[in-house]
Order: structure tokens, then C-alpha cells, then sequence
């Protein structure tokens, strides 16, 4: 009996259990995943493990879901390329492409962050054309190219898409002294809508620590109730009649 006692509790300690879902992810990455989670009505957390990076988990009852969540969104999304770590500012030589590289990297990101205040606009990246630097004897070299702007926005389904369209590029080209209207292209794409299960309402669901505790409770009646039998005590041998009465009083009536 006391090897079933123990296989119990360590099934029931199982089912509560916590299993790494994914692990070695940057901070935008674990809650891009988490949120996707729970947005399907996964319950998720995420962990910093260091310089390991955070780590996401799940438990163990819904790891197959939600490994299939993860494939079917394509997360984690692949991390960001910086130009930081391309042109490290500490490297042993420091050209003018490097500096401009970094210069331009850091006015893309406040740009994008910049667009995601308009209305109705999710995400946004913008792309600075890049002067790989004019050769020597080259025609690039006496008269350098024209900089071109290229934003690609994310906006929601209800947004006014001209009107978003000219702000943006009104926007963009005022962010540059030497740029003209015509070197500047926005590219609108309709932000994908998540698509949610059916969620169980917070009220009418049971916790899991009430439901192991309702098992732990029942198991150990039950020992000790097999525990009392065996050694013949009276007030099992009394529990026993008194649960069997009452069962036939229950299913006297269904029967009449």
C-alpha cells in the first residue's frame, strides 16, 4: 500500500510539474512566445538564467501544445541584426563606413520607434540607404548618391490607409535635410490578427493547487481507511455500512 501511496503522490506531483519549453532566448523573443502562450490559453512563464538568456515554461500537460503553438507561429522570431555588434565601437580600427554604419542604425531604430505613435500602426522597420563609400577615381567619389528612405508599417484593419500613407512620408522626409519625396517609399501591410481559442473564464476554472490538494485529501482518506480495515477497527467497518446505506437509499428511489 505504501508503494501505491507513493506512485500516487508522484503522478500527481508530475501533472503540476514545469517543463522547458524553449531556453535561450532574449527578453523580446520569451515574451513574444509568452504572450502568444497565453493568448491561447497556455499558461506560460519565462525565467532569466543569466548570461544563458530567459527560458519559457510550461507544464508538463500542455508541453505538446504548445510546442505545436510555437512551430505553427514560427516563434522565437529570428533576433535582430545590429550594427553594433557588425561595427563594434571598441574594435581596433574605426573607419568612416563603421561610424556611418552606427550612425544611420541608431536613426533607423528612434525613426520606427517614432512611427509606432501614429495611429493604428503596430510595428514598423525603416531602412536607410546605405553608402558603402565612394572608390577612388570613381564617379561616386565626385558626386555621391541620392539617400533613399524605404518604411514597411504593420497597421491595424480599420486605419485610413492614405491618410497614413502621407503622414508617414511626410514624417520621414521632414527626418532628413537631404532627402527628397520621391526617395522616400512606405509600404502598408495589414498587421496579422491573432486568432484566439476559446478561453475559459477565470471564475469557472479550478486552480491546480485546490485540485491536487482535493486529491492529496481523498488519497490519504483512503489510506487510512484501508489502513483501519485491515486491522479491523471498528469505526471502519461502521464508515463502510454507513457509506453502503446510504448509497442504496440513493438508488432506492431511482428504482421505485
Amino acid at each position: 500500500m505504501r508503494r501505491v501511496t507513493v506512485v500516487a503522490l508522484c503522478l500527481l506531483l508530475a501533472g503540476c510539474a514545469r517543463s522547458e519549453l524553449l531556453q535561450s532566448l532574449d527578453e523580446r523573443q520569451a515574451n513574444e512566445v509568452v504572450a502568444a502562450l497565453l493568448h491561447h490559453n497556455i499558461p506560460a512563464e519565462k525565467r532569466l538564467q543569466g548570461k544563458a538568456g530567459f527560458v519559457v515554461r510550461v507544464s508538463a500537460a500542455d508541453l505538446a501544445e504548445a510546442i505545436d503553438l510555437v512551430q505553427l507561429k514560427g516563434l522565437p522570431s529570428t533576433p535582430r541584426m545590429q550594427i553594433a555588434t557588425l561595427f563594434p565601437a571598441d574594435a581596433m580600427v574605426s573607419t568612416p563606413l563603421a561610424e556611418r554604419a552606427r550612425l544611420l542604425s541608431a536613426i533607423e531604430q528612434r525613426l520606427e520607434e517614432s512611427l509606432t505613435t501614429l495611429l493604428g500602426v503596430k510595428s514598423a522597420r525603416v531602412h536607410v540607404s546605405y553608402d558603402a563609400g565612394p572608390t577612388e577615381g570613381s564617379l561616386q567619389q565626385r558626386k555621391p548618391p541620392a539617400m533613399h528612405v524605404a518604411a514597411v508599417l504593420a497597421h491595424a484593419r480599420d486605419i485610413d490607409q492614405a491618410v497614413l500613407l502621407v503622414t508617414a512620408k511626410r514624417f520621414l522626409r521632414n527626418a532628413f535635410v537631404d532627402v527628397a519625396y520621391d526617395n522616400v517609399s512606405v509600404v502598408l501591410t495589414p498587421a496579422a490578427e491573432p486568432r484566439s481559442l476559446a478561453v475559459t473564464p477565470a471564475e469557472e476554472s479550478t486552480p491546480t493547487w485546490m485540485l491536487l490538494a482535493v486529491a492529496l485529501l481523498l488519497l490519504a482518506l483512503v489510506v487510512v481507511a484501508t489502513w483501519l480495515l485491515r486491522r479491523g477497527d471498528p469505526r471502519a467497518v461502521g464508515m463502510r455500512d454507513r457509506i453502503l446505506r446510504r448509497g442504496r437509499a440513493a438508488d432506492g428511489p431511482a428504482h421505485a
